[in-house]
């Protein structure tokens, strides 16, 4: 099990910690309720095809981004209420 910090930023930052497998369920439940590909997006990145991926949402905003790093998947939600970030281990990548 790997535990990964969030920071969810609102008018001051907050910090909250969760293990990865809660994170990578929070994943499937917004690609669902969005509609994005989101595992592929991270599948594609995490073999290298591309640095980077952003999808926005106007009504209701919803904006998602991912960026690769060496050994993360670095993953920014961003709502009109709050933005959050947390890093997503490259090895639960693919995993179920």
């Amino acid at each position: 099990m790997s535990i990964t910090k969030i920071e969810a930023k609102r008018t001051a930052k907050t910090f909250d910690y969760a293990t990865t497998e809660e994170l990578i369920e929070q994943l499937h439940f917004l690609e669902k309720q969005m509609g994005w590909s989101i595992f592929q997006i991270l599948n594609i990145l995490k073999q290298k095809k591309a640095d980077t991926f952003s999808l926005t949402k106007e009504k209701p905003f919803y904006y998602f981004y991912a960026r690769l790093s060496e050994k993360n998947i670095i993953i920014i939600l961003q709502t009109s209420e709050q933005e959050t970030e947390f890093r997503l281990p490259i090895e639960y990548v693919g995993e179920k």
